[in-house]
């Protein structure tokens, strides 16, 4: 039963989450508060993991829940049943793009899809903001605030790659908490 429970969840993070790997991240908190595979706190980390982890973020997420859910096979039913819709609709899709294109009404629909996308992104990124900046009594994390601002900063002045970024700000993490 938890193998169907798990497909059916990933299907659905699937099948609506229009915009990317962060769009997902309303959807993965609220089965986090409905399920015990995870728990609410713990999708700011496995985020963190996903995110320093080669693949689409989702995936990522999707072989972790699983793999706490019912082990290897979880995060295989939780991977396949994840990119299934996006498999169909891609499919539709590539039939359909020419009429796409030249549909007023359904550029209309795209635009409006985006928007709902951007706002499940905006509610997860305060989430995420909340969970990074601030320690558990609400009182504001120095460390990680100054972290970030170096940075933001770093990434806008020097032309670093992404992942230098990412490696370097690990590596400084690591050397403040420890």
């Amino acid at each position: 039963m938890v193998l169907v429970n798990l497909f059916f969840e990933f299907l659905k993070i699937g099948a609506f989450s229009f915009g990317g790997g962060m769009a997902t991240l309303p959807y993965v908190y609220e089965m986090a508060e409905r399920t015990n595979w995870i728990k609410a706190e713990e999708v700011t980390n496995i985020l963190s993991v996903s995110q320093a982890t080669p693949g689409p973020l989702a995936c990522n997420i999707g072989t972790i829940v699983g793999m706490n859910a019912h082990g290897i096979i979880g995060s295989f039913i939780a991977n396949i049943a994840f990119v299934l819709p996006a498999i169909c609709f891609m499919g539709i899709c590539f039939k359909m793009i020419k009429k796409i294109q030249s549909n007023n009404k359904a550029n209309d629909i795209i635009k409006l899809v985006r928007v709902a996308a951007l706002s499940a992104m905006i509610t997860s990124s305060l989430t995420l903001y909340k969970s990074a900046f601030f320690v558990d009594n609400n009182l504001i994390n120095v460390k990680a605030i100054t972290l970030g601002i170096i940075i933001f900063f770093v990434s806008r002045i020097k032309k670093i790659p992404t992942i230098g970024l990412m490696i370097a700000s690990t590596i400084v993490a690591g050397i403040i908490v420890v």
